[in-house]
């Protein structure tokens, strides 16, 4: 099972690890982005259970999660994100809330056999290395309760700050690398971006009640933040302007990321 797409994945992950905090989640956009998918997810978990999180990276969420009485089983396909979530968890004294394990993506299904969750979590773009969105949501409804919750946070397709940041800087090849439906090429993995449409029709089979909230139509993509991360009164317009999007389930195709919520439909319906 130990394949080279595996070890592509666990180098690339491992890459980022060590800067990923400084350079995303501790920043004033990182905050604020993770903040609202954390409001998102106090109305649609259960009051108490156990969540299982796709991609936990270096463990924000599943501190998170487990600070606020779930049991979490948190997956990462590099051991060192896993690294530094283990250590955070130690920190924050929730440790024992949470397990984490070294999962890759599309041995979801495998790997979490037999379980079951009354909620599944997904943040920042996890979902958007899947090699099948059908295949990902069927490892998602088998190991799911009927009726439990999804929420993932998917990088969307069409993204007009990402048109105009790179052909400003007359890098047509960026500016449109989401469009192609096959994916692009990232430090060796195929990343993939659907729309919000498409992605609930690869879910509808085991899902009900798909819907999905911008997350990045105003405020700019992480690689483009430094300017505003270094100035609160843009922030302030931006923020707020994004806070509106979020009402407008349409504005969401044209997000740098969206988050997408489902239920996981009976299973006398659809699995």
């Amino acid at each position: 099972m130990t394949t080279k797409p595996l070890r592509s994945h666990t180098a690339a992950f491992d890459e980022l690890a060590a800067d990923y905090d400084a350079s995303f989640s501790d920043t004033r956009l990182g905050r604020w982005l993770r903040d609202q998918v954390w409001r998102h997810l106090e109305h649609s978990l259960p009051e108490t259970g156990r969540i299982a999180e796709i991609g936990c990276g270096t463990g924000e969420d599943a501190v998170h999660l487990a600070q606020r009485g779930y049991r979490v089983v948190a997956t990462d396909v590099s051991e060192r994100m896993l690294e530094i979530a283990r250590a955070k968890a130690l920190k924050s004294g929730c440790a024992e809330r949470i397990e984490f394990r070294r999962l890759p993506l599309d041995e979801l299904g495998s790997g979490l056999h037999g379980e079951s969750f009354d909620g599944v979590v997904s943040n920042f773009g996890v979902f958007n290395c899947a090699s099948s969105m059908q295949q990902l949501a069927l490892d998602l409804a088998s190991i799911m309760k009927p009726g439990a919750p999804l929420t993932c946070v998917v990088m969307g397709r069409y993204v007009p700050w990402e048109w105009g940041w790179f052909l400003v800087r007359l890098d047509g090849r960026k500016a449109f690398r989401r469009l192609s439906r096959s994916g692009t090429s990232w430090r060796g993995i195929r990343i993939r971006y659907p729309t919000p449409n498409g992605l609930a029709q690869s879910f509808g089979d085991y899902f009900d009640g798909v819907s999905a909230s911008a997350l990045g139509v105003f405020l700019p993509p992480s690689y483009a933040a430094g300017w505003i991360n270094r100035s609160p009164r843009a922030f302030r317009l931006l923020s707020g302007l994004e806070r509106m999007a979020h009402r407008f389930e349409p504005l969401a195709t044209l997000a740098d990321h969206f988050i997408l919520q489902a239920r996981r439909a009976p299973r006398g319906c659809n699995a």
